[in-house]
């Protein structure tokens, strides 16, 4: 019942979106699409507008009215007819349209694919959410429990472009975390949509089915369908802005130029990297212009890049009200920013630096062999290989011919943004909208280049093999949420069974004061706790990144910040014979007892524990 309680809910969510899309686009023509364009275009620009009216409602303190909930239940109602109408006219095409075996056989992998990611994003957040945990759904808790947007001066993660924290706010709302998940693996849907729809509009029917098997079969991307982030909205605002861009190169309408810029707003408003694909559009349009004509057309490039700007910059402008930074708590040494200082920006661009295997020129071009064979220097979270797609396709790059600008502008934007996640963070999710430009890419050249007829088959059979193998990697998380999915266990049993610090928190929402405030150490995650809390390790804000003279000092300290209770994490904590600092200090106060222990850490002592301040 839990379930599709949240799953009706994320679908409602969704039509919403969907309908608010549909009434921003009809004041404009949309000729020539198709009705499932139509829907696709419709979701991705309404998800953008409905967050921004979230965000709206957010910065006025207005989530805890009765009113909001009406506001977010409108739009569906609405959207009812509209797609009806799209129904119609879909269904007799999609009857008449003719379909090989191999056509009948890629929609069932997608479908495999698809249904692999939905058990586990049916499950409550755990283990494999722990960006979610931290701030992704705490940070929108933290907002509706105060009742509106504010400034959070722990987590410096709160000041982030929050597009999809936003979109998480109705299921949290109705107190269904797993519809907020379940917002994460629509959008998920959407973009393979996406990715299919832009293959087979600028580049033909048969590369549809290979560029989204191409990126759905990743195991990272089947990953993020399962979670609460938000990488998968960045890769889907970056289709949409290249799709409308290439509409735009063959058509020069408004309407193109307008929805690319908009939907490059809307990447810059899911996390900062994305503000690269502003100018990277604007810079594609400009060269596309002068080799098409020899000429420098400025004005369509600043528009685009102007109403980009203009779209994203609520989340910019917050930060700077909040912090005094625009893109805080990045580029320290030239904003500055609240709470923050030189010491804690050299330890997070540290922190950032430390994926990869290095950033010479031998480890750029080795690159495409270490995403393969070593994706563990690459990622934070065991699991999230990225496959062969990036190795299989250099020699298709290198060889293939690029028979028009479309596919030349394709693979300097690839390009691109690879070079750009090379030289910031080599996280490799962070990657994923340059594979979804790969994707597309690569079918696109292997289907028009005669030459390349006999690579089909090879790089279909590794694409499928990756998508495959994806799935197995899912099997344990399948498994582990089976249960609660299908009904044999609670969602309070699957967190106790599966989620460390559940029990901890649990116990803290049963026992502690409602005015008690908890410093974590050693995690993040506060979620689940309905408590005031603060991350208290060092590297996170100015407020506890300290030095102290003494474990007393230390103790005095936390009872001046109002703090009562700690949660330790000791298993992400270093040992006591390594431990400095802060960790030190801990340790030292469990020992003194003026950490009393309230709640104990699993038997082998290295669990999580609840201790009173004394």
């Amino acid at each position: 019942m839990e379930t599709l309680t949240a799953l009706w809910l994320s679908i409602l969510v969704m039509l919403g979106a969907t309908g608010i899309g549909r009434l921003v686009r009809r004041a404009r023509s949309r000729e020539g699409e198709s009705p499932d364009e139509r829907l696709v275009f419709d979701a991705a620009i309404g998800l953008g507008v409905y967050s921004l009216l979230i965000f709206v409602f957010g910065a006025l303190q207005l989530f805890k009215w009765l009113w909001f909930t009406l506001v977010l239940a409108w739009p569906a109602l609405l959207f009812i007819g509209f797609v009806v109408a799209d129904l119609i006219f879909a269904v007799p095409e999609f009857v008449r349209r003719k379909r090989t075996r191999g056509d009948v056989l890629c929609a069932l992998l997608l479908l495999v694919l698809g249904l692999a990611a939905l058990v586990p994003a049916l499950a409550p957040p755990s283990m494999s959410d722990w960006d979610s945990l931290a701030y992704h759904l705490s940070v929108p808790k933290l907002y509706l429990e105060h009742g509106g947007i504010y400034y959070i001066d722990f987590a410096s993660h709160s000041n982030f472009p929050s597009l999809m924290e936003m979109l998480y706010i109705p299921g949290l709302y109705f107190r269904e975390p797993v519809a907020a998940k379940m917002v994460h693996y629509w959008v998920g849907v959407l973009l393979v949509a996406a990715v299919a729809l832009l293959a087979r509009r600028h580049f033909g029917a048969k590369s549809a089915w290979m560029a989204a098997i191409a990126l759905a079969g990743m195991p990272i991307v089947l990953w993020e369908a399962t979670t609460a982030y938000i990488d998968l909205a960045t890769v889907l605002y970056t289709v949409v802005s290249v799709h409308l861009l290439l509409n735009y190169l063959g058509k020069p309408e408004r309407r193109h130029l307008i929805g690319c810029a908009v939907a490059a707003g809307f990447a810059a408003s899911t996390k900062m990297t994305g503000l690269a694909i502003i100018p990277l559009i604007a810079i594609w349009l400009l060269a596309d212009r002068w080799a098409a004509g020899r000429k420098l057309e400025w004005k369509p490039a600043v528009t685009l890049a102007v109403v980009a700007l203009v779209v994203c910059s609520p989340w910019y402008v917050k930060s700077y009200v909040y912090t005094g930074n625009p893109v805080y708590p990045f580029f320290h040494s030239i904003f500055g920013g609240r709470d923050w200082t030189p010491d804690l920006a050299r330890n997070y661009s540290m922190l950032q630096s430390r994926f990869g295997v290095g950033r010479g020129p031998g480890a750029l071009l080795t690159l495409p062999y270490d995403l393969t064979f070593r994706s563990e220097a690459f990622y934070d979270t065991p699991g999230l290989f990225v496959g062969p797609l990036f190795l299989v396709a250099v020699p298709i790059l290198l060889f293939g011919r690029y028979g028009s600008r479309r596919l030349v502008g394709l693979l300097a934007f690839f390009l691109a943004q690879v070079v750009i996640w090379f030289a910031l963070t080599q996280q490799s999710r962070y990657l994923i909208p340059a594979f979804a430009v790969l994707a597309v890419l690569v079918a696109a050249i292997v289907n028009e280049d005669g030459v390349l007829r006999r690579a089909r088959g090879v790089l279909m059979g590794a694409l499928v093999a990756t998508a495959l193998f994806g799935v197995w990697t899912l099997y344990p998380a399948v498994r582990s949420a089976s249960p609660v999915v299908f009904g044999a266990e609670s969602s309070e049993q699957c967190l106790s069974r599966t989620l460390d610090v559940y029990p901890a928190q649990k116990f803290m929402n049963d026992n502690l004061p409602i005015d008690a405030k908890v410093a974590f150490y050693g995690d993040t995650r506060g979620f689940y706790l309905d408590r005031r809390y603060v991350w208290a390790d060092p590297g996170h804000n100015a407020r506890f990144t300290r030095q102290y003279a003494d474990e007393t000092e230390f103790v005095r300290y936390l009872k001046s910040a109002g703090v009562t209770h700690a949660m330790v994490n000791l298993r992400f904590l270093p040992p006591p014979w390594a431990a400095r600092g802060t960790a030190r200090y801990v340790y030292q106060a469990i020992r003194s007892g003026r950490f009393k222990q309230v709640y104990p850490a699993c038997d082998d002592g290295r669990g999580v524990a609840v201790f009173e301040v004394r």
